[in-house]
């Protein structure tokens, strides 16, 4: 979009200069009292056919293949995430999902309910995203988001069950740990 109104913008002068240059080329070789026509200059044999001005579904789809830069794809996949945002964010049941995310007693299941809404949120974006790069995009929010609800430090993710049956019986039945004493409190 914005490629096009520069396109435009630059082309306007152009356009302008040659119906300037061309009226003032007619007018003064043929002005209208003159009653004899005057011939027209012979065109030099070394500069052809004027250039083609390809159209602008041409000028479009050359502009949709190059890329403006980093900074300009990524401001255009966030407006188009933004929309889609902005769309399904007001849905009935993702409000629901999310004030009951709030209404969690405890922090791990606001996680659960969390990554609930999230993964319920952006899947609806990405059915309704139109180019493989906006939902790549619309995955990389998502795995963002989902990652920050991982919390590994504050309850770790339990140990892989192991191979061998002598060290599944030892997960299956801990033995308590004994502790030295402490020691007594100064009075």
């Amino acid at each position: 979009m914005i490629a096009k109104f520069f396109l435009i913008a630059a082309s306007i002068p152009m356009i302008a200069g040659s119906l300037f240059a061309q009226a003032a080329v007619s007018s003064s070789t043929n002005p209208q009292g003159s009653a004899t026509p005057q011939p027209s200059p012979s065109v030099p044999e070394n500069e052809g056919v004027a250039p083609r001005i390809p159209a602008i579904d041409e000028l479009d789809q050359a502009f949709k293949q190059s890329s403006l830069g980093k900074a300009a794809d990524e401001a255009r996949l966030h407006a188009q995430w933004r929309e889609l945002s902005n769309r399904f964010i007001n849905d009935r049941d993702l409000v629901e999902a999310r004030a009951n995310a709030g209404r969690a007693k405890t922090d791990l299941e606001k996680r659960h309910r969390l990554r609930a809404y999230y993964t319920m949120f952006y899947d609806r974006m990405r059915a309704q995203a139109g180019s493989p790069e906006l939902k790549n995009y619309i995955d990389t929010h998502k795995t963002q988001y989902l990652a920050l609800l991982a919390q590994n430090r504050v309850r770790p993710s339990p140990a892989p069950p192991a191979a061998g049956k002598k060290e599944a019986n030892a997960i299956a039945s801990p033995k308590p740990k004994l502790r030295a004493p402490e020691p007594p409190l100064p009075q």
